[in-house]
């Protein structure tokens, strides 16, 4: 068994899914270094993503990027989901339970999640979102991954996620690439 295929944190957290995604980019550089240009990556840093962030919200967003003092926060700090379990440098997940098929996810609560919290969270009419970076070290450098899973907690709220992932995905999947290259930068 390789590292890339051992049981993650990600597993153990979210075992099953409605929705799923994977990225990936190999990088000149060990774990730790990766590591380290994930968790200093600052939203300034992010082209597209923030262009993204301005589109979904909407004309008020479009003149200040995600907010003034957005720049130069972490990535990992600003924006959601949020960190739950940092067992560096092999792996980052991140969480969030909202409802999101509107402008603005309405979150389930304020605050942060234990593990143990968020895995037992099924109150109906909730999507859970649980992702993570994994740095799987390899002959000339470190595969980054990122894996994202979705688990609604209940049949209508499954199906109108769906429809809400058909129209988000993409914009999803850029905002995973636009992280990967910005790391490789980081790197470079």
């Amino acid at each position: 068994m390789t590292d890339a295929d051992r049981p993650t944190h990600l597993d153990r957290l979210m075992p099953r899914w409605d929705r799923h995604e994977v990225h990936r980019r190999r990088l000149p550089a060990g774990p730790q270094q990766v590591w380290d240009a994930l968790w200093d990556l600052r939203v300034r840093d992010l082209a597209v993503t923030t262009a993204l962030m301005r589109l979904r919200g909407g004309p008020g967003a479009w003149r200040g990027g995600i907010a003034p003092d957005h720049g130069d926060a972490r990535v990992v700090d600003a924006m959601p989901p949020r960190p739950l379990i940092a067992a560096e440098p092999d792996e980052l997940v991140l969480v969030q339970v909202a409802r999101y098929a509107s402008t603005r996810p309405a979150q389930a609560r304020a605050g942060e999640w234990t593990a143990e919290e968020f895995a037992a969270f099924a109150e109906p009419g909730w999507s859970k979102v649980a992702m993570n970076f994994r740095f799987v070290a390899g002959a000339g450098g470190t595969d980054l991954i990122t894996e994202t899973r979705v688990l609604s907690t209940d049949a209508a709220t499954r199906r109108t996620f769906a429809a809400y992932w058909l129209a988000v995905r993409a914009g999803s999947g850029l905002i995973r690439r636009d992280i990967l290259r910005a790391v490789g930068k980081a790197l470079a």
